[in-house]
């Protein structure tokens, strides 16, 4: 999109969300809530992410009055400011809000977007990465329990070969019950890459290799999701610009690989041996024709858990190849096999050097049954818009049908890349960038936020 001066709540509008049922799936939600901005100060003066790094935001509850919302972005622009990796807080029901630098002018790309993680002693860890131009993971735990103004120092783990991305899940099962925390990050062979804490993320090691596709630089692309039981992840084979990929699913306990199924794939991931992503279940197939479109080159968004803890995700796939036509799929695990339906259109692609890039989407970890999603066509009507607007989308068939209702609508900028993070079900907590992306490393988003009540 064209780059405008204008990045501030003026430039796009909340939607209030009425009770109409129409032809296009019309579906009635509570008046919209009044937004807020995390970023658009001196210290932050805007904001962005990438979506292979997990929970990139969390919400604290231990004080059930004043929630505490945790978010991490990657500043970008401003001479002084450009490349810090930022934490942003916000009491959720004063307003009171902050940001504490976590590292400064590290580079600025959106992959180096930390992951957060709540210990049980209540202090918080974020860890991070550049991409992959250094061999390191950062990382600091903060000083008091539910603070999120004061952090110990900076700490590193040499990977021994370039390192991007983190997903952190801790299984308190593993081990007879003494506990596992895992950080999934992608480093030797561009495989994803495991290390392990046993002392909730003061020290790390490096364990092992979740996976392989086997030749350097061959990359699969995981989306990781966990409930304390199970660690599960949805992958590709590798990127979709230079292979067509399929969805493939399994999970991890207790440092064993398994597919959809509980059928052992590898006795352990915690050595130098990874399976091939083909080895776990196969979610969808490049080729699969859907309603008569041929669908091509697959890439994974969003994976979420059930109240049951079935898998539950959402992918892009190209119809017949074209990078001018993507689509949502929502696949979801039914305990036998995968339920797999065309959700959306996501459009285009935000530039053509990454022609794979879609606005995102997030399903609510919360109410699996909900997604949020980023995209330039209206799924209301499959009219196309001048900018990517945010959507709620509402199934009770497992996805074979939609109700749709805007989140933002005539907006002067885009609206990219949401977030839910996990928070209950009276509540959502929906995040995302408003502003202009040209690059994973030229942007001008600030992170803004609404507080929905279902």
């Amino acid at each position: 999109m064209k780059p405008t001066a204008c990045y501030s709540l003026a430039c796009w509008s909340i939607v209030a969300l009425l009770a109409v049922v129409s032809p296009v799936g019309a579906e009635e939600l509570a008046p919209a809530a009044t937004p807020f901005v995390l970023t658009n100060t001196p210290a932050s003066p805007n904001g962005g992410w990438c979506w292979y790094q997990d929970e990139r935001a969390i919400v604290d509850t231990a004080a059930a009055d004043d929630p505490l919302l945790l978010v991490s972005s990657v500043s970008a622009g401003e001479a002084a400011e450009r490349g810090d990796i930022d934490l942003h807080w916000r009491n959720l029901r004063t307003g009171e809000q902050g940001t504490f630098e976590l590292d400064d002018q590290l580079e600025q790309d959106d992959h180096n977007v930390a992951a957060l993680y709540l210990r049980p002693d209540g202090r918080y860890l974020a860890l991070w990465a550049r991409h992959n131009s250094d061999r390191k993971t950062y990382w600091r735990v903060s000083e008091n329990p539910h603070d999120p103004t004061a952090w110990g120092p900076i700490n590193t783990i040499n990977n021994g070969a370039g390192t991007t991305y983190n997903n952190v899940y801790y299984l308190p099962g593993d081990r007879n019950g003494e506990g596992r925390l895992y950080n999934f990050t992608r480093a030797r062979n561009f495989d994803p890459n495991v290390q392990v804490s046993y002392d909730q993320g003061t020290t790390w090691q490096y364990a092992g290799k979740l996976m392989t596709e086997g030749g350097g630089g061959d990359r699969p692309y995981v989306r990781y999701a966990g409930d304390g039981k199970r660690i599960h992840l949805m992958t590709t084979e590798r990127h979709p610009r230079n292979f067509a990929n399929s969805i493939f699913h399994g999970y991890v306990a207790d440092g064993t690989l398994f597919d959809s199924h509980g059928d052992m794939i590898d006795s352990s991931i915690l050595d130098d041996q990874g399976e091939a992503p083909a080895k776990v279940t196969c979610v969808f197939r490049n080729g699969s024709t859907y309603d008569g479109l041929v669908m091509n080159r697959a890439w994974t968004t969003s994976l979420e858990l059930d109240a049951e803890g079935l898998p539950v995700g959402v992918f892009t796939a190209r119809v017949n190849d074209s990078n001018e036509d993507h689509r949502f799929f929502y696949a979801k695990f039914d305990g036998t096999q995968w339920q797999v339906h065309h959700m959306a259109e996501a459009g285009g692609y935000l530039y053509l050097r990454e022609d794979d890039y879609t606005g995102l989407a997030a399903i609510d970890p919360d109410d699996t049954s909900v997604v949020y999603l980023s995209t330039d066509v209206d799924p209301r009507s499959g009219d196309e818009t001048e900018h990517y607007e945010i959507y709620r989308g509402k199934t009770s068939d497992i996805g074979a049908t939609w109700q749709w209702s805007a989140i933002t609508e005539n907006s002067a900028v885009d609206n990219l890349r949401p977030i839910v993070p996990a928070y209950h079900r009276d509540q959502t907590v929906l995040l995302w960038l408003q502003g202009d992306f040209s690059t994973y490393t030229e942007y001008a988003t600030e992170v803004v936020g609404l507080v929905l009540d279902e």
